[in-house]
């Protein structure tokens, strides 16, 4: 593979070395490095590896349980190294997701697959009532955010960051928000899509509000720019200041005069200030009167992290906060759905139990209302006539699960009245005894 030389010189060249002619793209490490993230064709193989792994589990009876398992630990994983360096198109992102949909509730053999729960809500922490399957759109973002955050460290060296600057320019070592850069006309795609990090979520500035310098001397952090003194930046909290600054740009230390121990700040501002203007600028000032440079140099830290270390498992849990937001759960919805994954049950027990607890099991009612069943079978229980099968009837107050549940008591030597809804039977079980284990055996 040749780089600015003639097609002449390449066949020269491959014939004295006797080796045969490459081109871009090519693959390294199983990466399509030079190919365009954006075309389908270059994550064809990450959708074609997927469907060969569905198809090596194709004769097999695998439960829900398993299912999710399954997703969790290789689905899931197999995209990863794709997703570290590069950005997900939104069309990949709904094939693969459509994928892992229809093997979660489908298998991978017959017909048409009915997702009875959304798949944001499977995307839920399993304490907030999901599945804890990871949403690879924020799994992607918090990948790539790692890269911004390796070039924030000065200690960190290597041939990657020298190529950078190279190209972009040395600012990008200091840089924390990306989202007014110009960029040039040269840049690649690659980092087109580092730079827009901040657009893909709904807050614009959450890549400000998650960095922060822990400040030393000052010369590495934007005044204005960077969160350095209190939960937010200047520029944030005194937009109209902001507007007003001949230094933008500025670092503290090109703002800061010290003259004999005595601290001045030396604010330049494009106009003479507005009496309104001036109260905001005394806030200012009384803000900057606890600061306290020293000699050391400025070190950037993670908010999300309590020791200020960024992970991809913090940024993830963040991000995921914006894409995949949370479900209204009641405080003792929310504790039951911890407690069952607590549960010592088999996985397709406790995974039934969560769909359940959601109301989302095929029952005769759930099946009228998404039309698979026509309307003129009606939607009632074969054993308690003139009464809809819904969930809570059906594993609660039917005659025949009531004769069940009244077996199970009596084994147990509980007196319990049958409750309304099933998160009160789940409630009453778990608190009907208090030794632990025998609380976890009624979780069974």
């Amino acid at each position: 593979m040749g780089v600015n030389v003639s097609v002449e010189f390449m066949e020269m060249a491959c014939t004295f070395l006797n080796c045969i002619k490459g081109g871009v793209p090519f693959k390294y490490l199983g990466l399509p490095v030079g190919a365009n993230p954006r075309r389908l064709t270059t994550w064809a193989p990450l959708l074609e590896s997927l469907r060969k792994k569905l198809n090596t589990w194709g004769n097999k009876h695998i439960s829900l349980g398993g299912r999710l398992v399954l997703i969790n630990s290789v689905l899931n994983s197999i995209p990863i190294f794709y997703l570290s360096f590069m950005k997900m198109p939104a069309q990949v992102l709904k094939k693969v997701i459509r994928i892992q949909r229809e093997f979660l509730w489908g298998g991978v053999n017959g017909g048409k697959k009915l997702s009875w729960i959304k798949w944001k809500v499977v995307c839920q922490e399993k304490k907030n009532g999901g599945l804890g399957v990871r949403d690879l759109k924020a799994v992607n973002l918090s990948l790539l955010m790692k890269w911004r955050w390796r070039l924030l460290q000065r200690g960190e060296v290597g041939l990657w960051k020298e190529v950078l600057v190279a190209k972009y320019g040395a600012h990008i070592l200091n840089k924390v928000s990306w989202s007014n850069v110009v960029k040039p006309y040269f840049a690649s795609l690659w980092w087109n899509d580092l730079c827009d990090l901040e657009t893909c979520v709904d807050s614009k500035n959450w890549v400000v509000e998650a960095i922060y310098s822990s400040l030393g001397n000052g010369a590495q952090t934007s005044f204005w720019c960077d969160k350095w003194i209190g939960d937010a930046s200047l520029s944030v909290r005194f937009p109209r200041l902001f507007s007003l600054s001949l230094q933008k740009e500025a670092f503290i230390r090109e703002v800061v005069v010290i003259e004999d121990n005595t601290k001045n700040w030396n604010l330049v501002w494009r106009r003479r200030l507005f009496q309104w203007e001036e109260d905001s600028l005394n806030q200012l000032l009384v803000m900057l009167e606890e600061v306290r440079l020293s000699h050391e140099e400025d070190k950037w830290r993670w908010s999300f992290d309590p020791e200020g270390c960024f992970s991809v498992k913090s940024a993830y849990d963040e991000i995921s906060k914006e894409i995949v937001g949370g479900l209204a759960l009641e405080p003792h919805h929310a504790l039951i759905f911890e407690k069952i994954w607590d549960s010592p049950a088999p996985s397709k027990v406790i995974v039934f139990s969560w769909q359940l607890l959601h109301d989302r099991v095929p029952t005769k009612e759930n099946m009228l209302v998404r039309g698979i069943l026509p309307d003129e079978n009606g939607g009632g229980c074969v054993w308690c006539p003139g009464v809809s099968e819904s969930s809570s009837h059906l594993f609660l107050h039917c005659k025949v699960a009531m004769e069940v549940w009244y077996e199970i008591f009596k084994w147990l030597g509980v007196v319990i009245v049958m409750p309304p809804t099933l998160f009160h039977l789940f409630d009453c079980l778990s608190e009907a005894v208090k030794a632990k284990k025998s609380r976890k055996g009624f979780r069974l």
